[in-house]
């Protein structure tokens, strides 16, 4: 079937992941490894691959990869420990891992949270970071690093701040090849919220876990998953990214974005749209980062014991009211035939006090709970 090119309905330079050079198909999206996907799997493909065959290698996609070890949760002894709060120091470990895969970077790392790092977290990221600057003195060479954050309009995001403490051991001059840029957005009710460690195309971590040492390493922590990762999945995980650092770069290069770069990240802002950003070395590396390169990645040769996967991501406000993963969620939930494991952070609105009525803007997931009661 012939392309349709998306100028003739809108200007899709306002697409996420889409603009005036692209066009989109009306013919189903194909990807050859579908073929061994599961029933659940194949459902899922099958309800992207027409109705959202735009977003494909966007916001889907069916690949490859591994899970490395078991899946990552904390408190880890939430459901073992019989009596008594948690013990000192009972879930360090986990910054200390999230560290770990940021440092095996040779080329290029993507973080996205909701906040950035604190506490421990903090600690184990600038020591990871120095230890990647290490890594460019001894091969000289450049590390690209890109964290993407949420700018919530009463929690807004100081870039500068943060890079001063990630770095901090690290000279900000052109002596190191370390090139960090640290971003956050917000577009109406929307922000990222994506929690996200991408490593060179080839190692990936995801899941719930913010970064927030007292939430998880401190008293009454929060109870939350994560899973470890190897494979081509990663690459999406560096794609996701791309389109946000695309929206802070278009916004910021306008009239209004070069008004609000003048204004103070610490400072809270009523505007609809916020986007801050800033970039280490200062005056060194360019204002933005350069778009994900997977041809320019180490080649770590095939990795074993994968199985096909499906990415998928949600974009929020930023393209339409598309919502792939959602079509994608409810569809293997329909194609299930005897159970159903969910791990949720809470199923319906949040409610005014004491009351049953839901936010405004909030609502019942209908499709969910009628998929649920099929």
């Amino acid at each position: 079937m012939k392309d349709i090119g998306l100028g003739l309905f809108c200007d899709a330079s306002n697409l996420c992941g889409l603009g005036p050079e692209r066009k989109i198909s009306l013919d189903p999206a194909e990807d050859k490894s579908a073929s061994e996907l599961s029933d659940v799997g194949a459902a899922a493909y099958n309800s992207l691959k027409i109705k959202h065959n735009w977003f494909h290698h966007q916001l889907w996609n069916v690949t490859y990869g591994k899970v490395v070890g078991e899946l990552q949760h904390t408190p880890r002894d939430a459901w073992t420990r019989e009596t008594g709060d948690v013990p000192e120091a009972h879930d360090d470990w986990f910054p200390e891992r999230l560290g770990s895969i940021i440092a095996k970077t040779e080329v290029w790392c993507d973080v996205l949270s909701l906040g950035p790092p604190d506490g421990l977290f903090m600690t184990e990221f600038n020591k990871a970071l120095r230890t990647l600057h290490q890594k460019c003195q001894d091969q000289q060479k450049q590390i690209h690093v890109r964290m993407m954050f949420g700018n919530l309009p009463a929690m807004p995001v100081n870039c500068t701040k943060v890079i001063k403490k990630l770095t901090h051991g690290i000279p900000n001059d052109d002596s190191t090849g370390l090139r960090l840029w640290v971003g956050a957005w917000r577009k109406g009710v929307s922000w990222n919220h994506a929690k996200i460690i991408a490593v060179d195309g080839q190692y990936l971590h995801t899941g719930g876990h913010n970064l927030w040492d007292q939430h998880y390493l401190k008293n009454d922590p929060v109870h939350d998953l994560s899973v470890e990762m190897e494979g081509g999945i990663t690459r999406d995980g560096h794609r996701y990214a791309d389109a946000q650092w695309d929206f802070i770069k278009k916004k910021q290069n306008t009239m209004v974005g070069w008004m609000i770069d003048k204004i103070p990240d610490y400072m809270p802002m009523v505007a609809e749209t916020r986007v801050t950003i800033s970039e280490f070395p200062r005056r060194v590396a360019p204002e933005f980062p350069p778009v994900f390169d997977a041809t320019q990645m180490p080649n770590r040769g095939f990795v074993e014991e994968c199985v096909p996967m499906i990415s998928i991501g949600r974009y929020g406000a930023l393209n339409w009211k598309m919502r792939p993963a959602d079509d994608a969620i409810l569809a293997m939930i329909n194609a299930s035939q005897r159970v159903v494991h969910m791990a949720l952070q809470d199923l319906g609105p949040v409610c005014l006090p004491n009351t049953k009525i839901p936010l405004p803007g909030l609502v019942w997931p209908k499709t969910y709970m009628n998929a649920l009661a099929r």
